[in-house]
């Protein structure tokens, strides 16, 4: 299973070393990200040489609260801690 967020192995890439793409689904709606305009989300992590990003459906971003967008960038954060702990 592919992950649903994407990754620059250095900072210096223009080129993501791993992108979804836009057949992903919305972390919100989870329904297919191509069909509503998208927002994407940066995530730097301490201890981690990689930045991330995960896109979701602008609509579906804005009707969540800021407490409710931190959680979903908690999700992110917290399965790659979890898959580093593993690997």
């Amino acid at each position: 299973m592919q992950p649903i967020y994407g990754y620059f192995d250095k900072p210096e890439l223009f080129e993501p070393t791993y992108d979804p793409g836009m057949d992903a689904p919305c972390l919100i709606c989870h329904y297919k990200l191509s069909i509503f305009p998208v927002r994407t989300i940066s995530l730097m992590l301490e201890n981690d040489s990689r930045s991330y990003f995960y896109r979701v459906h602008i609509v579906c971003h804005d009707s969540l609260t800021e407490q409710q967008q931190s959680d979903l960038d908690g999700l992110i954060i917290d399965a790659r801690a979890k898959i580093r702990d593993i690997n």
